[in-house]
């Protein structure tokens, strides 16, 4: 009976996490995390009555143990990339302690999984609006296109707009005339951009501007 408790509270506390995660708008939300945490339960329930039938012939932490390497894909999963920037970290994290939460549970330690869940819902709703207020860097990939032979001369025009080029790659078309760069743009602000993007806009030789 206490087997089936253990399911019931796994179920109630990855559903609480999931569906923070559904409200945010994330693939793995309210169904993925209860999902987690009730698989992570029943794993860690089987290997200890594995080891309560078989005994010294087994090992109760293998298949735990097994379990983070599991999670590990799943996590991988939801991780997204789009150009220099990471989505989904937060998503795969919480997979991650919410598997956690289910071992606990497994194991018979309700308070600390109740206490573990009580913080990732902190975490993840009271705490994301103070990291919203901090100051942080944003990136974008900036591709030029111009007429001519020779490369257009980012330093000019950056300067002043508190913007850092990171990297920089160059494609000459000779055939067609034409330059093409592919700037990684590391800035705080995006009202410096938008007038960075205003100041290129007016290059008389420009072809293509496009930010991503």
């Amino acid at each position: 009976m206490e087997n089936f408790l253990k399911l019931i509270v796994a179920a109630a506390f990855g559903g609480l996490i999931g569906i923070e995660r559904q409200i945010g708008g994330q693939t793995a939300g309210f169904r993925t995390q209860l999902l987690v945490c009730l698989g992570s339960c029943l794993f860690t329930i089987t290997s200890i009555h594995v080891y309560k039938v078989y005994g010294a012939y087994t090992d109760p932490a293998r298949i735990a143990a097994q379990i983070v390497v599991g999670i590990g894909f799943l996590g991988a999963g939801a991780i997204l990339r789009y150009g220099i920037s990471i989505r989904g970290l937060t998503t795969a994290a919480t997979l991650w302690i919410v598997s956690a939460i289910g071992m606990a549970v497994g194991f018979g330690e309700y308070m600390i999984a109740m206490f573990t869940t009580f913080i990732v819902l902190v975490n993840l709703v009271v705490l994301k609006n103070i990291e919203d207020i901090l100051p942080k860097n944003h990136y974008s990939i900036l591709i030029i296109k111009t007429k001519g032979s020779e490369e257009l001369k980012i330093a000019e025009f950056i300067n002043g707009y508190n913007i850092k080029v990171l990297d920089a790659k160059i494609k000459i078309m000779k055939e067609q005339n034409i330059v093409e760069q592919e700037l990684s743009l590391r800035y705080k602000d995006y009202a410096q951009l938008t007038e960075f993007l205003r100041a290129l806009k007016n290059i008389p030789n420009l072809i293509e501007l496009h930010i991503s």
